[in-house]
């Protein structure tokens, strides 16, 4: 068994040998732009196809959500921006086809380099969470609108290559209302009607820039102070789990409180709790109650809640 050393160095290695990479991001402040299944089906399709005719880029991992997106890239940034931007062109005629109008310039990218390796893990992560923060019957490795369901699974992975189906070009047609993709050479292969992240992005790169499986679990798992920071920097709003929010108030009890168990502060130690909960990390007040066993007519005091 390679040592921690070793297995960091090989990590290190990836990453030096596949810069610059890059997180790209539209605003999360935005009308929604991907309105029902349909819409999903297509724009992972139409990714895909982008990806194929910008070769130059290695898609890492990405998420689509209903009214904006996440990209992690391994290219130029002139590559990486191109790569959006086609990407915009043919969703935008895909969704005029359809009757959807309201949303349109779905938001314009924003790129900030990935300069260590740590940070790339922690945008990674980031990534492949986002669908799973806003979406109670998902997981990081069940939302079906990105590469996050293929990290590290294996029946994933073999299901792409036992239930693949290429994507044929009179799709390909009706998908990007052109005929811009006829050329392409490599089938884009599809499971479930949609093309599928194991064809078109690199998860292979992205898993080597882990130590391993269980490293990977951990990150997407527990490091809840790299998602808040990376949701600060670029204004998103994110939210976590009970589970996730009670580890944060144990070692916040035992930073500032000697270890003292939650339920067992004096009633102005839970109020300091309950306000770096509810203002670093986005709790609500039912979380806030439940965390802290403080009273709700309490929290509700500390936090009103408008209608």
């Amino acid at each position: 068994m390679k040592t921690f050393s070793e297995q960091e160095g090989r990590c290190s290695l990836f990453f030096k040998e596949s810069q610059p990479f890059w997180h790209l991001w539209t605003p999360e402040n935005h009308p929604v732009f991907l309105p029902d299944k349909e819409a999903f089906m297509a724009a992972m399709s139409i990714l895909a196809i982008c990806a194929r005719m910008i070769p130059e880029v290695r898609i890492i991992t990405f998420q689509l959500m209903t009214n904006h997106l996440h990209q992690t890239l391994a290219g130029s940034l002139g590559d990486c921006m191109r790569l959006f931007s086609l990407f915009k062109k043919y969703l935008t005629k895909y969704l005029k086809a359809r009757g959807f109008t309201v949303w349109l310039a779905f938001g314009d990218i924003t790129p900030r380099s990935l300069e260590s390796l740590q940070d790339l893990r922690n945008v990674i992560t980031y990534n492949n969470r986002n669908g799973y923060v806003v979406s109670p019957n998902e997981t990081p490795f069940t939302y079906p609108w990105g590469a996050n369901a293929y990290y590290f699974n294996y029946a994933a992975k073999a299901r792409y290559r036992e239930c693949g189906q290429a994507l044929n070009r009179e799709s390909r047609r009706r998908l990007l209302h052109a005929h811009d993709a006829d050329t392409l050479r490599r089938p884009i292969i599809t499971v479930d009607g949609y093309a599928c992240p194991m064809d078109f992005c690199d998860i292979a790169l992205g898993e080597n820039l882990f130590r391993c499986a269980s490293h990977y679990f951990r990150e997407v798992s527990r490091n809840i102070e790299s998602q808040k920071a990376i949701a600060r920097e670029i204004g998103e709003t994110i939210y976590y789990t009970d589970d996730e929010l009670f580890g944060v108030v144990l070692s916040l009890c035992q930073e500032k409180f000697d270890g003292m168990r939650p339920a067992l502060l004096p009633v102005s130690a839970k109020q300091e709790l309950a306000a770096l909960l509810h203002y670093e990390y986005n709790a609500g007040n039912k979380q806030i109650q439940r965390m802290l066993r403080l009273d709700a007519t309490v929290v509700s005091a500390m936090f009103p809640q408008r209608g």
